[in-house]
């Protein structure tokens, strides 16, 4: 990958990251009066040529996908590498082949769960599934499919579903990152599989599953030893924040678990991960050739939908704006 190549794509991304939304825009809407308020102080930004045709605040999940898809297609403009946008992307690739597998078994219809923002054609996926012909579907999908459905067929258990999807996701992800050559890709990658395997711990233990539940459900390549991971299975959670200590997210894994140990919930801990891959991101700023910034441009975007969610939701709740700013994470600007 050659950076220089990445140039024109950089400087436009700059003038992408003045549109952002601002701390203080953010601040406005979380002290909205209401949700329609909000939307008002939203409609001040460049979401604006996304909130065409929604006239009711409840529709806001409407506003974020048109908005989530007009950003994806000009950054996959921006760049012929596919890295750039696959490693945010392909979760929900990955999200669609869950759907069409339980869609399938259960004989249901689940059009509207679809997600139309992977790189894969879902309605091709879902042609050649149905037809029982997958050769025409890439080789990683097409063993993801074939094993998950198969499980399901023999078992019928859709939580078996997710598991095996997500190994499959997971691999695949890691492989786009590590044949990058980007580090910033590989740790970002990595750093959301030792969460998600912490994360799957705590709540295996939680559920007093055995061990062979959680071998299945650990996934390969981050920086915990998937060892590491099941001889913690017997642990206490000091014990475990001390095992953990060695590795470059400690402080942060110790921090969600302490917070899990007073809370006994994994919000904390998952808005602890958006804000550690936030701040990995933030080292793209001061790159001036190569992928990371259209990179952490797409994340950040990613990041403040999230945000927008988070409001939207409160406020149809009537949620606290101090309760609101809890659950917010870091954001790019």
């Amino acid at each position: 990958m050659n950076r220089m190549d990445f140039a024109q794509a950089v400087t436009r991304t700059r003038v992408l990251e003045t549109r952002l939304l601002s701390r203080a825009r953010i601040e406005r809407m979380v002290d909205a009066r209401d949700i329609d308020e909000a939307l008002k102080i939203l409609a001040e930004t460049e979401y604006q040529s996304s909130m065409a045709g929604v006239a009711r605040g409840e529709d806001y999940e409407r506003i974020l996908s048109q908005e989530l898809k007009r950003v994806y297609k000009l950054v996959g403009e921006m760049t012929t590498e596919s890295s750039v946008v696959e490693i945010l992307s392909l979760k929900y690739d990955y999200h669609n082949l869950k759907v069409l597998v339980k869609e399938t078994a259960m004989k249901a219809d689940f059009k509207e769960m679809y997600v139309n923002l992977g790189g894969r054609d879902i309605q091709k996926v879902k042609a050649a599934y149905a037809a029982g012909d997958l050769r025409d579907v890439e080789p990683r999908l097409r063993d993801a499919l074939i094993e998950a459905s198969r499980d399901m067929e023999a078992t019928g258990d859709p939580q078996r579903t997710d598991i095996i999807l997500d190994r499959h996701y997971f691999s695949h992800v890691s492989a786009v990152a590590d044949e990058s050559g980007i580090p910033l890709f590989t740790d970002y990658v990595r750093t959301i599989i030792d969460f998600t395997n912490v994360k799957t711990l705590v709540r295996v233990k939680r559920l007093e599953k055995d061990i062979k539940f959680l071998e299945e459900a650990i996934i390969e390549g981050g920086s915990i030893p998937k060892g590491d991971i099941l001889l913690s299975l017997s642990d206490s959670l000091e014990t475990m924040m001390s095992k953990f200590k060695g590795y470059k997210i400690s402080d942060e894994l110790r921090k969600g678990l302490e917070s899990y140990q007073r809370t006994m919930r994994l919000s904390e801990f998952e808005r602890i991960l958006d804000n550690y891959l936030m701040k990995l991101n933030l080292q793209s700023k001061s790159i001036v050739f190569g992928p990371e910034p259209v990179f952490s441009y797409l994340a950040a975007k990613e990041a403040e939908m999230k945000a927008l969610r988070i409001i939207m939701v409160s406020k149809l709740n009537k949620i606290s704006p101090e309760s609101i700013r809890e659950r917010l994470r870091e954001l790019y600007v």
